[in-house]
């Protein structure tokens, strides 16, 4: 019963991340004219100010974190994340949400690939489901290829970063899972803290370093509403739940849970700026759908 409820949990928190992360992008498109690093200053540094009540009334976390300072997980974890964060606003910023977030649900294909660098057995299912979402993700790149237009070459550059910001993810996911085993992995919510704390004086170093033209952007209410949801709606509750999922579950299913996000944020995308997928991605999400749930298969079971 103790494991099922663990399993449940796990379940719940990844189904959360993956509802959550699917308005980043909005949120993103709503900030028109400013910097990635700008975007993410912001982002973090809400996020940090809505985590500090938590570490204020809650002794026991603070001293966690505190120890947890002199312990390289918790530098490693949140470094990975913040990169992560920054391939993925690149990405939003450059090409259609849909098709960049279906791109981020592609972080099992990394995993697997991981396993079969590290010789590690491959089950069949994994293996075909490796062929049919790479084939998916083929269906939304080559049309891409074919035109020389500056916008596609743009809409190329977003999905390769997409794609950075899912091997980034699937690394997080890999290291919280030995950290976890190792009984040496940092709780959660500090691992997320570090992230938030740790990104946004980066984002903002960076900003003013070589974002020149966001530094005069006005905050007025809606700018300051806008990062609000990106802070804590899209960012430090998507990033705890996720992280309690990739304790409690396998790691392939952790990540391939992530799957449904792109359907979230093509119903975000479609209501709030009118964004409706094309046919290409229409038929390569399938493929990739149908791969990612072959990977998690044998995952789950």
């Amino acid at each position: 019963m103790t494991q099922f409820n663990l399993d449940s949990t796990g379940l719940m928190a990844a189904l959360c991340a993956t509802a959550a992360w699917g308005m980043a992008g909005i949120f993103v498109r709503w900030l028109p004219g400013w910097s990635p690093f700008a975007i993410l200053a912001g982002r973090f540094l809400v996020a940090t100010v809505a985590m500090l009540p938590i570490l204020l009334l809650k002794p026991k976390i603070r001293r966690d974190l505190t120890r947890s300072l002199h312990t390289p997980p918790i530098w490693w974890l949140s470094l990975l994340a913040i990169g992560s964060y920054i391939l993925g606003t690149m990405a939003f910023q450059m090409a259609p949400l849909g098709e960049v977030t279906l791109l981020f649900a592609t972080s099992p294909l990394f995993i697997i690939a991981y396993k079969y660098f590290v010789r590690l057995k491959i089950e069949r299912s994994e293996g075909f489901g490796l062929l049919l979402a790479m084939a998916g993700v083929s269906l939304l790149v080559l049309p891409q290829l074919s035109s020389d237009r500056a916008a596609a070459w743009q809409t190329m550059a977003g999905y390769l970063l997409a794609l950075g910001a899912a091997g980034l993810l699937a690394l997080y996911t890999v290291w919280f899972d030995r950290f976890t085993h190792q009984q040496i992995a940092p709780s959660s919510i500090n691992v997320v803290f570090m992230t938030c704390l740790l990104g946004s004086l980066f984002s903002l170093s960076c900003t003013i370093l070589f974002s020149k033209s966001s530094i005069g952007l006005g905050i007025d209410r809606q700018v300051i509403l806008v990062l609000s949801g990106l802070g804590i709606l899209s960012t430090a509750l998507p990033f705890f739940c996720y992280s309690v999922a990739a304790q409690r579950l396998p790691i392939v299913l952790t990540a391939a849970i992530l799957l449904l996000e792109p359907v979230f944020a093509v119903l975000f995308a479609s209501v709030a700026l009118q964004e409706i997928p094309s046919l290409w991605f229409g038929v390569g999400s399938i493929l990739v759908f149908w791969g990612l749930l072959s990977i998690a298969k044998d995952s789950s079971g």
